[in-house]
């Protein structure tokens, strides 16, 4: 069985940190992991002037994963204005060819491609605005960028982001889902929230009832997601001292837990492995989390 050995060479020292990732002398694409924070010192270290294929990588305010597709002649360049003129991103994906083997044309097509190839599994919300079109080029020129691509797919997935990958599971799969009830009598909370244990996905249905206020323990992220709601009309409007929720809101935070989902019902910390149940008064922590 042949072995493929994928190198990482960590640029700060850390795992959170700028990285580079390839996979060795037999394949010709090399992957730029950087962080927001190290975008400007890498790409004017190593991206001057390169051609590149790229994803910038991020959530929107309601937490949804979102992805823009580019490419560009100079990273660096290129880097400084989506900073000014996109707020959501925190990492950003750069491709290069380490024998210099792809230019102008060739990182045109390379961006068709990606572009559609996000848009058709829709896993990630695509933040580019402009239909990208198959640029003109020769039919071997294709064929050897399809190939690149799928290093690009393969170190895409190798970091852990599924942008271009088919979901794992069926529709009828990801659509099973288990309903739980959270209410607080005193303060008026009565909310259904649906989980989704494939996706592990929490959606706040409309009709539900949550803390207008929030506590001062609540997480920032919880904070965000709530001001949204609050600021937009169409999803919630106020009722005294609680929020009525119009629309289904998809309330899973970033480490997909119940007690990220229940911040938000809350206004503050809550544990949701047991303000959750069922219709049965079963726990989320039952169900879910006891063997």
């Amino acid at each position: 069985m042949a072995i493929l050995t994928v190198y990482t060479r960590l640029l700060d020292k850390t795992l959170e940190g700028a990285r580079i990732i390839d996979m060795g002398s037999t394949k010709t694409c090399q992957c730029f992991v950087l962080p927001y924070d190290k975008v400007a010192r890498v790409s004017r270290d190593n991206l001057v002037g390169k051609y590149a294929f790229y994803i910038l990588l991020g959530h929107n305010e309601l937490g949804h994963p979102m992805a823009y597709i580019g490419q560009t002649n100079d990273f660096s360049v290129r880097a400084n204005d989506h900073k000014q003129k996109k707020d959501w991103w925190d990492t950003a994906l750069v491709f290069v060819s380490k024998a210099d083997e792809i230019f102008a044309s060739e990182v045109l097509y390379l961006e068709y491609i990606g572009w559609k190839r996000a848009c058709e599994v829709k896993n990630f919300k695509i933040a580019n605005n402009k239909i990208i079109k198959e640029p003109g080029l020769s039919e071997d020129k294709k064929n050897d960028m399809e190939l690149f691509f799928e290093e690009i797919r393969f170190l895409t997935r190798f970091y852990g982001c599924s942008v271009f990958e088919e979901p794992m599971f069926t529709k009828k799969e990801e659509m099973e889902h288990k309903v739980f009830y959270m209410k607080k009598v005193k303060v008026g909370i009565d909310a259904v929230v649906y989980f989704y244990p494939v996706t592990k996905t929490f959606i706040l249905k409309a009709g539900s009832k949550i803390r207008f206020n929030d506590l001062p323990n609540g997480s920032k992220e919880a904070h965000n997601l709530r001001e949204e709601i609050k600021s937009n009309s169409s999803l919630s409007k106020k009722d005294g001292d609680l929020l009525v929720i119009l629309e289904d809101i998809d309330i899973t935070s970033n480490d997909r837990t119940p007690s990220g989902a229940t911040c938000v019902i809350n206004g503050g910390a809550d544990q949701g492995t047991v303000s959750l149940k069922d219709k049965d008064n079963v726990t989320f922590e039952q169900l879910f989390l006891k063997g």
